[in-house]
């Protein structure tokens, strides 16, 4: 059951429709590890989880969230900027996952950047298979947020139609800005 239907939540059951055991997929901002956590219960252990966060506290905490859930085997964590990511992945990915912003719980002043993000998912775009999915959760409510959720999304009409298909998922009657979900599919053929 849902609780709610928080960008994150949606970005999980969207998820949920394309990952398969034994996939590789990209945590591409690990955090406090949950996404990293989602993913690697879904490809399981034949499948690979790369986790990039360039703060090493984001990557002590997803190391011991999976190895309280008993799901770190498949996870390769990468302490480095998601803007490196072909510098880390050298074959395809089936999914990659954004959770843009800050470290809940950590400093607030240590954001992801919009160039850093953009350069980021134009790699994640080459790095993808045919029929994957990217999910980019963007909070514009927080500073350099909102410079940044404008960046991505004003490049997402860029995306050739016959190649991708792009959706948004926001909340019209926020009080204030609320996070919302990007998700594209690379079609197939």
């Amino acid at each position: 059951m849902i609780s709610d239907l928080r960008a994150t939540e949606v970005s999980h059951i969207l998820l949920s429709k394309f990952l398969r055991e034994g996939q590789h997929v990209v945590d591409a901002t690990a955090g406090n590890g949950y996404d990293t956590m989602f993913l690697a219960k879904k490809v399981g252990k034949r499948g690979q989880v790369y986790a990039f966060d360039i703060q090493a506290i984001a990557i002590e905490r997803t190391k011991a969230l999976l190895e309280e859930e008993k799901c770190a085997d498949a996870v390769r964590l990468i302490n480095d900027t998601h803007e490196k990511l072909t510098e880390h992945i050298k074959g395809s990915v089936q999914a990659i996952v954004y959770n843009l912003g800050y470290l809940p719980g950590g400093d607030k002043a240590t954001i992801t950047k919009a160039d850093a993000t953009l350069s980021s998912i134009k790699q994640a775009l080459e790095l993808l298979d045919p029929g994957g999915v990217i999910s980019i959760v963007a909070y514009p409510g927080h500073g350099g947020g909102d410079c940044e959720a404008k960046k991505v999304e004003n490049f997402m009409p860029e995306l050739d139609s016959a190649l991708w298909d792009v959706f948004s998922y926001q909340r019209l009657n926020a009080v204030k800005p609320a996070p919302y979900l990007l998700f594209l599919h690379k079609r197939i053929g």
